[in-house]
């Protein structure tokens, strides 16, 4: 099992968008979380004011999905490449410039993981992109992807191709997945 040690600044989408993504993550028997973008990952003595300064950064856009890809690697399981726009862009930079991090480690940022599978389990990955895209759960628009959060069978359909940025969470990601915890919510 892959543990962290430290903080994360997550960027999360809205209760009603939130549940909409679990249902396309729930296909997948893996470990359960919370939607979200990693913006930044913190070492867990970081001596800033973090809720003073991520105040004075939020804002509120609009999150797009570009493509649903298999990674390499356990947080990257499977997941959603999100359209790097200038305000993700800006505000990966503005947290990053306001925590004085000058080497910023966010992978494929920024991307929405769908599951966590391990790297043991790893052709699981490809199982469950493929489950996504013979149920119809996936459709390429173009440049852009949508993904249908309908209930089951015989439900409508319910496209997703993004969310609103709700709100930006501190979350203590010390031990395994199932414990990390939120430690402050800043709303836009």
């Amino acid at each position: 099992m892959t543990v962290l040690s430290g903080l994360a600044l997550w960027l999360v989408p809205s209760d009603a968008d939130t549940a909409k993504l679990k249902t396309i993550m729930d296909i997948h028997p893996s470990l359960r979380f919370q939607p979200h973008i990693t913006v930044a990952s913190l070492p867990p003595d970081i001596p800033h004011d973090l809720e003073h300064t991520l105040s004075s950064i939020s804002q509120e856009f609009r999150v797009s999905f570009d493509t649903v890809e298999i990674g390499d690697h356990f947080f990257r399981s499977v997941y959603i490449a999100v359209h790097p726009s200038d305000e993700m862009l800006a505000l990966h930079r503005a947290v990053h410039t306001k925590l004085g991090i000058i080497n910023p480690r966010t992978p494929k940022y920024p991307h929405m993981s769908l599951c966590y599978i391990s790297d043991e389990d790893a052709p699981e990955r490809t199982k469950y992109l493929q489950q996504l895209q013979s149920s119809g759960r996936i459709r390429q628009d173009g440049t852009s992807v949508s993904l249908n959060s309908r209930e089951g069978d015989g439900s409508e359909d319910v496209w997703v191709s993004g969310f609103q940025a709700a709100e930006l969470w501190l979350v203590d990601c010390t031990g395994p997945v199932d414990s990390w915890t939120p430690k402050s919510k800043i709303a836009f």
